[in-house]
């Protein structure tokens, strides 16, 4: 999907304007992939209107504190002293809203080693962050295919897996070159572990079902996303029961259902993995349910979940 523009972007205290948001070509962070960064939503959640007046919509951002703390480990993660705290960058995320006047979209902050010196080391190249708001629409169909990649997940004794760091996704762009050019061809690649496991797609973790049970891959080859750590509380909510296991390729066949979660992609429906129909090929109850339910949470119209929501007034 094409780009949508802001009118601003917030770099390192300073609010600029879009087309003056620059960095130099020979940034670190560009060379060398030191990099981190967040993918966050803000959907358009009612709230009460003034001195009796109707309901109206503003900005919810949803689960900013989270993503935040996320955001702040992962540039440790990689030998980063933040030199944001995550209060002042959870603040910066509201005012860039409201300048941008964006209620239904997208922010990303970034943190990435500047221009200083070449040379692969990192230590003592200055840190740069800036964070981007701007409107946003879908990004996946509501049903898609996948493909298991040959392409290997990367392992936790290669790189610190559950920082969310930009050149990981090398990896990732393999993944899904391979799916959308190589018969039978699809949305999104499926990574396996190195021992074989199932893993999760080419930027979203992955979920099947039977029956009433969930079962999507533990920790350890993922990125525990925070739509994945959603989702598995609003299905106990639903009443359904949720199991965390290693899952071989070879079990595919036995699901009813299968979706994916993701900041992005939110709850997608998958109807074909290597060109194979999971259960009848279409989305299933389940399924519907959670991507229904989770579109009540995200628009705040789940109290249980409302803790999760910074309103942007």
């Amino acid at each position: 999907m094409s780009m949508n523009k802001g009118k601003y972007i917030w770099m390192d205290g300073k609010f600029v304007l879009w087309e003056k948001a620059q960095i130099h070509v020979l940034t670190h962070g560009l060379h060398y992939g030191g990099s981190v960064y967040e993918g966050m939503r803000t959907y358009p959640v009612e709230v009460a209107g003034k001195a009796g007046r109707r309901k109206r919509a503003v900005a919810g951002i949803y689960r900013l504190d989270d993503h935040m703390e996320r955001f702040v480990r992962s540039q440790k993660e990689i030998a980063m002293k933040p030199p944001y705290s995550k209060t002042q960058l959870k603040r910066v995320c509201v005012e860039l809203l409201k300048k941008n006047k964006v209620v239904d979209g997208y922010i990303r902050p970034i943190a990435f080693y500047g221009y200083d010196r070449l040379g692969i080391f990192w230590g003592d190249v200055p840190v740069k962050v800036a964070i981007a708001a701007f409107p946003w629409g879908a990004y996946l169909p509501n049903e898609m295919k996948l493909k298991i990649s040959p392409f290997q997940r990367l392992s936790n004794k290669a790189v610190k897996i559950e920082a969310k760091v930009g050149s990981y996704y090398v990896n990732s762009n393999y993944a899904t070159e391979h799916a959308k050019n190589v018969s039978p061809k699809a949305d999104e690649a499926l990574l396996l572990d190195e021992n074989g496991y199932i893993a999760e797609a080419s930027c979203a973790n992955i979920f099947f079902v039977k029956g009433t049970t969930l079962y999507t891959p533990a920790r350890g080859a993922i990125l525990p996303g925070l739509t994945r750590d959603s989702v598995i509380e609003l299905a106990e909510f639903f009443g359904l029961k949720v199991v965390e296991k290693k899952i071989k390729p070879s079990e595919i066949g036995k699901f009813d259902e299968c979706f994916t979660t993701g900041t992005a992609t939110e709850v997608t429906s998958v109807v074909k993995i290597d060109g194979k129909k999971i259960g009848d090929g279409k989305m299933g109850d389940v399924t519907t349910v959670l991507r229904d339910g989770f579109d009540d949470l995200i628009h705040g119209r789940l109290t249980k979940f409302k803790k999760w929501i910074t309103f942007v007034d």
